[in-house]
């Protein structure tokens, strides 16, 4: 019998339902995520759109209350940690209120880590434009004032730890100029303002490099990004549908459970990965063309994935293959790109429902595995 040990389980999570003056000005009065949520149509029969939100409505995180329930229910569901996305451009950040708010109301019962969200700001990502709206920087004013936040953050006793230890992930490392002496010069900053070993990872990317498993704590998987896709796309879609589809638009389509086999066959070459699932994507009501969607996904296959990657992310643990029994979720509040584990309207809680279901199906089954395997006490937190 192999010993039990505690997964933790994070869920990546999008800061941008509340208004700002930058979106203002660059999207129009009162722009949020849900100003494309609300404006998604079907692109063909039985495309699911527009997604909704149930039970926690189309809130604004400007209210502490929202992040309260928004832990609440994600602590049921067995999650343990929300990654925010982290946004800084030298010396501005944006959409920090969030976070900020959550900082100044310890009630709010789950624990966090930041991710910086490194890439520049573009318009790219609604398929319009490539016109950079905020240029990203890596100098000494950007570096101060990434240090002093990261501080700040980490002296919360929710902060999310790896063997006692604060985590701390990077977007997209290959965007860091020197990106290795980048984290070597962080982690002695942090050290000394805080006096704290900082474990750094990086989120998988195309420019993700190997060999940055040397100097990098752990790399943690993206799907459906950065992983092959799957051929034979427009096969996905019949006849009916391929007769009111506007085949110039440039999507892609994904069959889901093609996604779940490359994921969990992707994971196994690379070192020191952290498995991540998905519930759904489809991000056609942020990109008017060239969408990504994926088909297929039902509650009951997330819960099949999660399992497996439960079941692996221990076994990868107990064979010192990883740091830390740390599974990923992407994501918890990716509304305009259809990758949500809070409730919609359409179905209710169900795939947080499905997520809890992966996860003790995965511990049971890693449980009453045959080989015996000594495992340590939990690692995190």
């Amino acid at each position: 019998m192999i010993a039990h040990t505690d997964l933790s389980t994070i869920a990546f999570y999008l800061p941008q339902f509340h208004p700002i003056r930058f979106n203002d000005a660059n999207w129009g009065d009162g722009f949020t995520e849900w100003t494309n949520v609300a404006r998604a149509r079907p692109l063909f029969p039985g495309h699911f759109q527009p997604k909704l939100p149930g039970a926690l409505g189309f809130y604004d995180l400007r209210c502490p209350e929202v992040m309260d329930e928004q832990a609440n229910l994600a602590r049921v569901a067995g999650i343990d940690a929300f990654c925010f996305y982290y946004y800084r451009f030298g010396s501005q950040r944006i959409l920090e209120r969030p976070l900020e708010q959550f900082l100044a109301h310890p009630e709010i019962d789950i624990s966090f880590l930041y991710c910086w969200a490194n890439e520049p700001w573009t318009k790219a990502w609604d398929g319009r434009s490539d016109k950079v709206l905020l240029e990203q920087s890596y100098d000494s004013v950007a570096f101060d004032g990434l240090v002093q936040d990261l501080t700040r953050a980490i002296a919360d006793e929710r902060y999310f730890r790896i063997k006692g230890r604060p985590v701390f992930l990077v977007y997209q490392i290959e965007e860091v100029p020197a990106s290795r002496d980048f984290i070597s010069k962080l982690r002695e900053a942090i050290k000394k303002a805080a006096n704290e070993e900082v474990s750094v990872g990086a989120v998988f990317s195309h420019g993700y490099k190997p060999e940055m498993s040397e100097w990098l704590d752990f790399v943690v998987q993206f799907p459906p990004h950065r992983m092959p896709r799957t051929p034979g796309v427009r096969a996905l879609l019949n006849a009916d549908q391929m007769n009111v589809f506007d085949q110039s638009r440039g999507d892609y389509f994904e069959p889901y459970e093609a996604v779940i086999d490359t994921a969990l066959k992707h994971a196994k070459d690379m070192p020191k990965m952290a498995l991540g699932v998905t519930p759904d994507w489809d991000n056609s009501a942020r990109r008017p063309n060239k969408a990504h969607i994926l088909v297929g996904s039902k509650p009951e296959l997330f819960a099949s994935w999660v399992e497996e990657a439960v079941l692996r992310t221990l076994e990868n643990y107990a064979s010192g293959l990883i740091p830390a029994p740390v599974l990923f979720v992407n994501a918890w509040n990716e509304w305009g790109e259809g990758a949500i584990l809070e409730p919609s309207l359409a179905l209710g809680s169900a795939y947080l429902n499905a997520l809890s279901t992966g996860i003790e199906a995965g511990k049971t089954r890693f449980a009453t595995l045959d080989e015996p395997v000594l495992l340590l006490a939990s690692d995190t937190n």
